[in-house]
């Protein structure tokens, strides 16, 4: 999504969207094969997320976001005002990534993220209110280091997405605990500097909080983007 000063959306972007999620699957990846995405893999995840949205009629129009105006919601309420259409899950994306049988491997990966599974608690639409001055996600009930670096990860392309870009102007701040976990794989590294690096444009500070120092100090992504670190992320 790009915004503009008054906080309204002026188009969709879609090629963002590409990035987070094959940033994401990259880590997977990394965890439960132990490599990266080939370049099959990342050309079928940018092919499958086209196709999503096209078959949606979603694209860089704002607009497209939309069925109508006002109407009948499938649960039977009506409301006033625009009604937004279905965005593609998690489920969907793998559906389609099997069904066109190019990438087995990844598709069978994700099966325990999708919904009804042991890592399926972000295969779904996100119904969370974000115009609240504060938003905090307690993470302190799950305790499987990989388990909780997904959920962050997720989290902070939701909050980079619905906080950071909602209101270019106002100053704001995200803080991320356990930020150590994303320097475990360097797809997750890079995200979590690129959040610090594209922040500056949008009024925003990352915070992280570590009991694992070194991991930072002595990082690569930490010398080879100082000046982001240093003005960015503080400990």
């Amino acid at each position: 999504m790009e915004i503009d000063k008054k906080g309204n959306l002026q188009f969709l972007n879609i090629l963002d969207k590409i990035a987070e999620i094959r940033a994401l699957l990259a880590t997977i990846s990394r965890n439960y094969m132990g490599r990266t995405l080939n370049a099959e893999e990342i050309t079928e995840i940018e092919i499958v997320i086209n196709q999503l949205y096209a078959e949606r009629g979603i694209t860089s129009d704002v607009n497209s976001l939309y069925l109508k105006e006002g109407g009948k919601l499938e649960n039977g309420k009506y409301v006033v005002g625009k009604i937004p259409k279905k965005m593609p899950t998690l489920t969907d994306f793998q559906k389609k990534l099997k069904q066109r049988n190019n990438c087995t491997e990844l598709a069978q990966l994700l099966v325990p993220f999708l919904r009804g599974n042991s890592l399926g608690i972000f295969d779904c639409e996100s119904t969370i209110n974000a115009d609240t001055s504060i938003i905090s996600f307690d993470m302190s009930e799950i305790k499987d280091e990989f388990t909780k670096l997904y959920s962050s990860f997720v989290l902070l392309t939701w909050a980079w997405q619905k906080f950071v870009l909602k209101n270019k102007e106002a100053k704001k701040i995200i803080v991320c605990d356990e930020a150590w976990l994303f320097l475990k794989y360097k797809e997750s590294a890079d995200f979590l500097m690129n959040v610090a690096r594209r922040g500056r444009k949008y009024q925003t500070a990352l915070f992280i909080a570590s009991q694992f120092i070194d991991e930072f100090l002595n990082s690569e992504e930490r010398k080879n983007n100082n000046q982001y670190m240093f003005y960015n992320i503080y400990f």
